[in-house]
This record gives C-alpha cells, structure tokens and sequence, in this order.
C-alpha cells in the first residue's frame, strides 16, 4: 500500500473499526509518536496512535480494541494532539513514550 489514509482499520480481533482519514505528528522526535485520524461510524473522528499498526491484506491493523478507540478522549480529530488533549489519549490509550 502506497498510502495508509483512505484504507480500513481493523483491532487485533478482526473487527473493523472505521477509515484512516488523515496521519499525524510523524515528525515528531524518536521519543514522540503519530496519531491516525479514523473516521469511525456515527461517532465521529477518533485519533488512533500508530505505536504497533501493521499493513494488512486490504488495511491496516493496531493492537488497541474497538472499545479502546470508541471511547476515546473527544479531541480535535484534524490537529496533532497537545498539552492536555495529548496526555488524555496517551494515558487511555496506555501509551508511554521513551523517555517519560
């Protein structure tokens, strides 16, 4: 796949969670980490980090769940999380980045 945006994402469990719509922060440092923007269903735009996404057959895959990403924090979903906004979803996610 030449691009991820515009492709499927699915949980671990098969389960497919919605549409990959943008990418975010990748050019952060070797400590930080980038975020999928998915549009999932009627909820809206939940931003996914891509810590362990991997390419799949038709889509992209991540080790969080459906109920993970669903009940993610509500933040702006087109705008590289930040301050509080960005600790909320790292610390729901269960996320920890290198250095912290």
């Amino acid at each position: 796949m030449d691009t991820v945006t515009g492709h499927p994402l699915y949980d671990a469990a098969g389960n497919k969670l919605g549409k990959i719509v943008d990418v975010l922060g990748l050019y952060g440092g070797a400590d930080d980490i980038g975020w999928l923007a998915v549009k999932v269903g009627l909820r809206g735009t939940k931003l996914v980090p891509n810590t362990g996404v991997e390419p799949g057959e038709d889509g992209f895959t991540t080790p969080f769940t459906k109920e993970q990403i669903t009940s993610a924090p509500k933040v702006p979903p087109h705008f590289e999380p930040a301050g509080d906004d960005r600790e909320a979803l790292l610390s729901h996610y269960g996320v920890r980045l290198a250095g912290l």
